[in-house]
């Protein structure tokens, strides 16, 4: 077991003395002793109080009686199973002090992870640069865990969270709460976040296995509407207004690549002319998209230009006065209108298994599937298969950070890539033999 050691964080004739007790590589306490120096005084080689004055002695004297104090203590709680933290540093050279604890009755203890996260989230709160979406993802967190412990009936402290609690802790969501395995490791990234930042900004001990957790992606499938299928929306007779203007919403979505939450508050007073360096002219849809504050200008072409005269030069009635409602509503009428347009088709995609009382992945018609991140996946993919549209020229619009992130969401993988390279080896090869022959 290795020493405690005192050192310095500040200078100055009343810096505090400070104390580090690593145990292990992965237990690594340190607070504050509550003593204080003159940092002339203090002696960086030897880690003490110069022995230059009787009250320096005296100093050094009580640090050093400190130290086997601290290691006897800490070898008797490890037998009894405590949980160890700065906290429990600070509180034992208190004691060692005979300092009173004035908020030992009512001071809750932060290396439980409940009450540690209610902290983060405090915090949080504190942050203009949260969003809604991801925050409600922390709070499902906090309702989940908090229904895991009520079945086991114990409290789970932050060093209690291990590889195998988590591997537990997803078979609870899956099984016990009926998530979708995509929800449970979107939990348990959050759950991640928040154990990292108690070891990374609050000093708090973490197991060595957290680090080298990896939550692997459920299977995707990634269900777009192809140019064809489009058509026959765009062409199919629809009757009644708010199936009409859900359609047109749809015709909308698909050629300009937004999230439902930024389609469906599109304005005509975010159109704008812009004039290119050739003098030509053209109209396009300036907004900041919700989610990630990022600035996009998206072309209008001419699906979306027809839409827009049908309504004198602006958007479709939206269908609901607050924004999940109108969601909801959109997402319902959408799937009417592939059905009558005859999106039929049998495809491959998550759907409910009223057995397991979950979604899994299976076969179902095509226009089940669809829901309003249909537009934006539509947009990405018909596009990219383009070659006449650059990657970036795509990105601008729908506002992805990085290639890797766009070609991931629209399902591009190596080989995909292998063999559009090979298209153009092999295309290569027949223009060498044209020239040759």
């Amino acid at each position: 077991m290795a020493l405690p050691k005192f050192y310095l964080r500040s200078s100055g004739e009343n810096a505090p003395i400070q104390i580090i007790f690593q145990v292990s590589r992965n237990l690594r306490m340190r607070t504050s002793t509550g003593l204080k120096i003159n940092s002339n005084d203090w002696s960086e080689a030897k880690g003490l109080p110069k022995q230059n004055s009787p009250e320096n002695k005296n100093l050094s004297t009580n640090l050093q009686k400190l130290i086997p104090y601290l290691q006897e203590q800490y070898t008797e709680d490890y037998t009894n199973g405590v949980s160890f933290s700065n906290d429990w540093l600070k509180n034992k050279i208190d004691k060692y002090f005979d300092r009173p604890d004035e908020n030992a009755e009512t001071k809750p203890d932060d290396n439980l992870f409940l009450v540690y996260l209610e902290n983060y989230l405090d915090f949080r709160k504190l942050k203009n640069e949260t969003k809604i979406t991801t925050e409600r993802k922390f709070y499902q967190l906090r309702k989940k865990f908090q229904q895991y412990e009520k079945k086991k009936k114990v409290k789970i402290s932050i060093s209690d969270i291990d590889s195998r609690f988590i591997l537990n802790f997803k078979k609870f969501m899956i099984d016990d709460l009926g998530n979708m395995e995509s929800t449970a490791n979107e939990i348990l990234r959050k759950l991640k976040t928040v154990l990292l930042n108690a070891r990374n900004f609050d000093d708090k001990t973490i197991n060595k296995s957290v680090n080298a957790l990896k939550i692997k992606s459920s299977e995707a499938v990634k269900v777009f509407l192809s140019f064809k299928e489009i058509e026959k929306i765009k062409n199919a007779q629809i009757i009644g207004a708010d199936l009409q203007h859900a359609k047109d919403w749809l015709i909308i979505g698909v050629n300009t690549g937004q999230r439902v939450s930024d389609l469906l508050r599109m304005t005509k007073e975010m159109i704008y002319t812009s004039t290119d360096s050739d003098g030509a002219s053209f109209d396009l849809i300036g907004l900041t998209q919700e989610k990630t504050k990022t600035k996009v200008a998206i072309p209008i072409n001419d699906e979306v230009q027809e839409v827009l005269d049908k309504y004198g030069g602006d958007f479709p009635p939206s269908f609901g006065k607050r924004g999940e409602s109108n969601k909801t509503l959109f997402n319902r009428y959408i799937k009417t209108v592939c059905r009558l347009a005859g999106i039929t088709n049998t495809v491959k995609g998550r759907i409910f298994n009223d057995e397991t009382k979950r979604n899994e992945i299976g076969e179902t018609e095509k226009y089940k599937l669809v829901s309003s991140h249909i537009c934006r996946r539509s947009f990405a993919t018909n596009y990219y298969g383009d070659n006449r549209f650059t990657t970036a020229e795509l990105m601008s619009i729908t506002g992805h950070k990085t290639e890797t992130v766009f070609l991931n969401y629209i399902g591009k993988t190596a080989e995909d890539h292998a063999l559009k390279t090979a298209k153009t080896f092999k295309k290569i090869a027949e223009e060498k033999k044209q020239k040759i022959s």
